[in-house]
């Protein structure tokens, strides 16, 4: 069978992701209709299709990744036969370590020689001048504190706050508030790179 194109294998990609990012709506959408316990089976389903769609753009690591899909899909079908009563306020917990792992990855970033958002940048221009590498660093700790503050937020929403503003901030409100960021980031570094360009 010949291996689908590099196009493909990422719309696929970026569907799944979509709907881990999609969750917390799909929870509220869903509740009256499926279980606490069929919604979490389903959320590391969600997580196994991720990591096996990984191993398959990238064979290098594809045995510790189908490996660890096994573990989650087995994980679910463990959860539907022996935690049938799992609690709805649980579920809630996922927007926030994951906003927690995400913040770790910025935040850890700083104390190396490139922080994340040089290495991005890097992706893109592989001669970065000095300018835009303190840049980088800059908007690194932003994105650290925007992070941390965010997974404050979620984990209010969580335990102190009705499902449906949990469901409106982590399933919608906090993805316009990532977008302004990076739309402001975007026109800010518009302008010092002809602020740069001119020196």
């Amino acid at each position: 069978m010949r291996p689908l194109p590099q196009v493909m294998r990422q719309a696929i990609k970026s569907l799944v992701v979509a709907a881990l990012f999609g969750y917390p709506i799909a929870v509220y959408l869903a509740d009256g209709y499926l279980t606490p316990s069929q919604l979490l089976a389903g959320l590391l389903l969600l997580l196994a299709a991720r990591v096996l769609v990984v191993a398959w753009i990238r064979p290098e690591r594809r045995t510790r990744d189908a490996i660890l899909a096994g573990l989650l899909a087995a994980s679910a079908v463990a959860v539907l036969w022996l935690l049938p009563d799992v609690e709805l306020g649980l579920l809630r917990l996922y927007p926030t370590l994951f906003a927690l792992a995400v913040f770790a990855m910025f935040f850890g970033s700083l104390f190396t020689e490139k922080p994340l958002v040089e290495r991005i940048a890097r992706l893109m221009h592989t001669d970065l001048p000095p300018q835009a590498v303190t840049h980088c660093r800059r908007v690194t700790w932003v994105w650290s504190g925007v992070l941390f503050l965010n997974t404050l937020v979620s984990l209010y929403t969580a335990f102190g706050t009705s499902f449906q503003v949990w469901s409106l901030y982590n399933g919608l409100i906090v993805y316009f508030v990532f977008g302004a960021l990076i739309l402001g980031e975007y026109l800010l570094r518009l302008r010092l790179r002809r602020k740069w360009d001119a020196t």
